[in-house]
């Protein structure tokens, strides 16, 4: 019960987050992208938020800011949804603490001489839960 009533102070703590990843709403949209609320966060897929995770975040399938989850497009969204909302969580947890330190895991990874993507502490918790690496699998309508 108490999870419940704590659920309006995690969107208020993600919210700067949250905030941010707005600002790819209308530039989204404008490009012929799309928006729809699910689970609770705003996904956003395709038009520009399909350009700006290849070509400014490494070609990524999905990020995460607060209560929005980016992704290229439908496919892929529909492929890292799971993996994402546990970002989700984490960002109602660690508010608007959490960007920095994914940064500063990143970076320690990096010091270590590991992955400092898949060996940060956040995506070991969100892939050990729901993996999803590479690429979606092909769908049914493709195979026949």
């Amino acid at each position: 019960m108490i999870r419940y009533a704590a659920y309006p102070l995690g969107y208020l703590w993600a919210l700067p987050n949250t905030l941010v990843g707005l600002l790819f709403l209308p530039p989204a949209l404008v490009s012929g992208g799309r928006a729809r609320i699910a689970r609770g966060a705003l996904e956003i897929y395709g038009g520009f938020v399909e350009w700006y995770l290849r070509k400014c975040c490494g070609g990524v399938g999905s990020m995460t800011l607060g209560h929005v989850i980016l992704s290229r497009d439908r496919r892929m969204l529909d492929y890292t949804r799971n993996h994402e909302h546990v970002h989700v969580g984490q960002y109602m947890l660690w508010g608007p603490f959490f960007i920095p330190i994914y940064l500063l895991s990143s970076y320690l990874c990096w010091r270590k001489g590991v992955n400092p993507y898949f060996e940060n502490c956040f995506e070991r918790v969100a892939y050990g839960r729901y993996p999803c690496y590479g690429e979606p699998p092909a769908s049914e309508e493709k195979l026949a």
